[in-house]
């Protein structure tokens, strides 16, 4: 979602407790609610299952003392005991998890996405949220990640890169105005443009760019985004819409206009949320009366999980009504398969670890692969599809950072084992002398696979003769949060 500030919206009090204070009626604890904004945000993690099982995950992240704990709604979602720098700690880096706030993970819950879907996430940046959907499909299928701003775009292609997405298109279009020829989506996930008020944990500035105002100028704009994706799901699809904001004009009044604009064809489902304390949507606000289905709706007051505050609202399209009729485009596979082998070739990697991938893209940096059922838009041309496997920038062509971090663990030659001390001098990009015995399954001076107790980091170049090693590690990602 977009938090966008102007300043000439600017309260004259800056203070959470009185920017919010019109909300006091709503809430159960206000004492309790104000203390818990002076407070951070606990972090989380959650796991790459593409990758590593949760319970292994749980043993690193304890080897290194963050004491996680799973979350009792998700166990394969861990809160730490601190908040590290993700960007130097070898497991993140690694792709074996993703960071996000915890009350972020609900609106895709919600949407429960399943394998062999076509999902369209209509405000993907950054990205925490379009994972999240394209790990739920296994990898396979299609997700399509659309975003107004290309600047806040970018985060998703490292996302997509580190953690080995196969199946997400990214677009760059005004998402109220997203073309019919994208073809009918099974589910679409509209986390909504808003002022932001459930962040003032981790952005307290936003307590002084807040107000009736700013709330009723994103409502508009919510409102298409909204009607939209009416639209563009098909009958019997579902719909969820969130935001990370308390404002009514931005949660249950967008709703409520949008099932008085639809009648019958677009109802409220129930939400539900095992473990994870939530108060339902306001049918009142400012004594009028909103549709009583509101009820169904959720909001999250951070104090009663530790977490920001959101609102979602899970809503389907009837089954039997108008669906879009515009066809989905197909992936057309390029001719480079003695390419592609060759570099598999060379550390011994099974094809078939890649046989349900495609070569379907050729540019300056190389060749991206996407998985075989994928079905990217006719319109808007998608900006990406899938994520670069091999790069022919290089003479040779290597496999990429990314491609290593996919199927590295398969290979059979040509990788050598770091012990802790190399991996981090290999993370930070620096040269590192191995033992003879490390470079037993080394063929030649050339391109390896570094990995760490079985786990690919990435690319590096062994000189064999002297057994010294060049990290290839990616410069934008060495030592920086992603």
């Amino acid at each position: 979602m977009t938090v966008l500030l102007n300043k000439s919206n600017y309260t004259h009090d800056a203070t959470p407790t009185k920017a919010l204070a019109r909300y006091q009626p709503l809430v159960d604890n206000w004492t309790t609610f104000v203390e818990t904004l002076s407070h951070p945000l606990p972090a989380v993690v959650w796991t790459n299952t593409l990758r590593i099982t949760p319970a292994r995950l749980k043993s690193i992240l304890e080897a290194e003392g963050l004491r996680p704990s799973p979350l009792a709604w998700n166990p394969a979602a861990f809160r730490l005991c601190t908040a590290p720098n993700f960007g130097s700690r070898w497991w993140f880096l690694a792709g074996l998890c993703h960071s996000q706030e915890e009350a972020s993970l609900l609106p895709v819950t919600l949407l429960d996405p399943q394998p062999g879907e076509r999902i369209l996430d209509m405000c993907a940046a950054p990205g925490g949220k379009t994972a999240q959907i394209a790990l739920a499909l296994e990898n396979r299928g299609t997700v399509i990640a659309n975003d107004v701003f290309i600047n806040r775009m970018r985060p998703l292609r490292t996302i997509i890169e580190r953690l080995g997405l196969l199946n997400v298109s990214a677009t760059l279009w005004d998402a109220a105005n997203y073309p019919m020829l994208a073809g009918g989506f099974d589910r679409i996930l509209v986390d909504a443009p808003c002022s932001g008020e459930g962040t003032f944990r981790k952005n307290a500035v936003l307590a002084g760019a807040i107000g009736v105002d700013v709330s009723w100028r994103y409502h508009q704009k919510q409102k298409a985004l909204l009607r939209k994706a009416v639209a563009l799901c098909k009958a019997g699809g579902r719909i969820v819409y969130s935001t990370c904001t308390f404002a009514p004009e931005e949660n249950e009044l967008v709703i409520d206009a949008l099932l008085r604009e639809c009648g019958n064809d677009l109802r409220l489902l129930p939400t539900e949320l095992n473990n994870f304390l939530t108060a339902a949507g306001i049918i009142s606000w400012k004594g009028e009366a909103l549709d009583p289905r509101l009820a169904m709706t959720v909001r999250v007051w951070p104090h009663l999980n530790n977490t920001s505050g959101f609102f979602v609202a899970v809503l389907e399209k009837r089954a039997g009504g108008e669906s879009p009729v515009a066809p989905a485009d197909s992936v057309t596979p390029l001719p480079s398969p003695e390419l592609r082998d060759g570099v598999i070739e060379r550390f011994g990697i099974p094809t078939a670890a890649i046989d349900e991938c495609t070569i379907h893209q050729r540019c300056s940096r190389g060749l991206y692969f996407v998985h075989k059922d994928h079905k990217p838009p006719l319109k808007p041309k998608p900006d990406a599809t899938g994520m670069i496997l091999i790069r022919t920038s290089t003479t040779p062509a290597k496999l990429s950072t990314a491609g290593a971090l996919l199927i590295g663990q398969h290979a059979t030659r040509n990788y050598i084992e770091l012990d802790a001390k190399q991996r981090d001098v290999y993370l930070a990009r620096k040269p590192f002398a191995v033992s003879p015995t490390q470079t037993q399954n080394c063929t030649d001076t050339g391109y390896t696979i570094a990995r760490y107790e079985g786990i690919a980091l990435g690319i590096a170049k062994l000189y064999i003769e002297s057994f010294n090693v060049c990290s290839l590690f990616p410069k934008r990602w060495a030592g920086r949060a992603l």
